[in-house]
């Protein structure tokens, strides 16, 4: 399946007013390039690869409250010939999102592993043949908070990449007062990012057991404070 065809069918767009077309066109460049000035200040710690071979992708999975970290970091891996991916929700008020996160250089991916669960199962498999990496929180996208659905698990059994769990720390940031907690690094915060060792889903392993695993990699404790 060419690139083309899945970036047309795996980023397809609900129906707008025009008004709501006019918003998001001149509200998306000032969230860019606001959110690429945060980026910037944020003091990062040696940055590696999260995938050795960027030719074959992994399913990278955080906790939905360090979502801005972790998509900053697959952002910035770009360098490194990794072509990231975002699940972002089919809804009109995703299109926002998605407007941002392409101008940024990722891929929207648009689905809800809640609301559109097969179809975005469809998309991510698609997305994952076509090269990208994907980025999955397991506990979205409304929660419980840190309780891993079995989508991921489910997705790496179907496509055979494995699951690659990523944690992130700060030593300072904002804490939101949404169901997950988010998790906004302040200007010039450190952070620190810890891979953990990928987790291959077999045809016949048992979902649960390796969503389980998946949670336990992930940490299901407080936010810990990274001291300089």
């Amino acid at each position: 399946m060419n690139h083309k065809h899945h970036h047309q069918q795996a980023t397809a767009r609900p129906l707008l007013s025009w008004r709501q077309r006019i918003g998001i066109n001149t509200a998306a460049p000032p969230a860019r390039a606001l959110i690429q000035a945060l980026t910037a200040s944020w003091r990062t710690q040696p940055s590696r690869a999260i995938v050795d071979d960027v030719s074959t992708p992994r399913i990278v999975c955080c906790w939905h409250r360090e979502l801005a970290p972790a998509v900053s970091h697959l952002l910035a891996q770009r360098r490194n010939g990794l072509q990231p991916g975002f699940l972002v929700s089919p809804s009109r008020d995703g299109e926002f999102a998605a407007r941002v996160v392409t101008r940024l250089g990722g891929e929207a991916i648009r689905g809800s592993a809640n609301r559109t669960g097969a179809r975005a199962l469809r998309d991510l498999y698609q997305t994952l043949q076509a090269g990208v990496t994907p980025l999955i929180h397991p506990d979205g996208p409304s929660g419980p908070a840190l309780e891993a659905k079995s989508g991921a698990a489910r997705l790496a059994q179907l496509t055979g990449f494995p699951l690659l769990p990523l944690r992130c720390r700060a030593d300072r940031y904002w804490q939101l007062n949404t169901w997950d907690r988010l998790i906004i690094p302040k200007p010039f915060a450190r952070i620190e990012f810890e891979v953990a060792q990928p987790i291959a889903v077999g045809r016949h392993d048992d979902l649960d057991t390796k969503t389980d695993e998946l949670a336990t990699q992930l940490g299901q404790d407080e936010p810990r404070i990274v001291y300089t």
